[in-house]
């Protein structure tokens, strides 16, 4: 950006130097004055930031807070946190995080043990995955 105002700068200072003469008059009184241009550096401009910024790309189990868990309830809910722009599954239902990159599900559990798996993958193709066991013993 810099180069091209200096360019235009000193283009405009060549097409005025040829417009006022090139100063080699044999008359130094008919001589049009020089003027010399002043180049002013622009200023510089913060660029804008980004609406959603994109950090690395992780996956955060959030409830429950182990990987193994015994519970009485049918009903189970897995919480976590990724990218905004990451696609989740849990147990191959897809959950889209929200505007802070949280999810959450309800799984229901059969008696005994159940294998839930959470998955999150991004457009790059990277994807991280947690394994959870819940035992349910009504």
């Amino acid at each position: 950006m810099f180069k091209k105002i200096l360019t235009l700068a000193l283009a405009s200072v060549f097409i005025f130097s040829i417009a006022c003469g090139s100063g080699d008059s044999a008359d130094p009184q008919s001589a049009s004055p020089t003027v010399s241009p002043t180049v002013v550096a622009p200023e510089e401009t913060a660029l804008p930031t980004p609406l959603a910024p994109v950090d690395d790309f992780f996956l955060q189990l959030v409830e429950p807070a182990e990987t193994e868990v015994f519970t009485d309830s049918a009903s189970f809910t897995v919480v976590g946190r990724t990218r905004v722009d990451a696609v989740v599954t849990v147990n191959d239902t897809i959950v889209e995080p929200n505007i802070d990159g949280e999810f959450s599900l309800a799984v229901v559990l059969d008696e005994g043990p159940n294998i839930i798996e959470v998955v999150a993958s991004v457009a790059s193709g990277e994807q991280q995955d947690l394994v959870l066991v819940a035992i349910y013993l009504p």
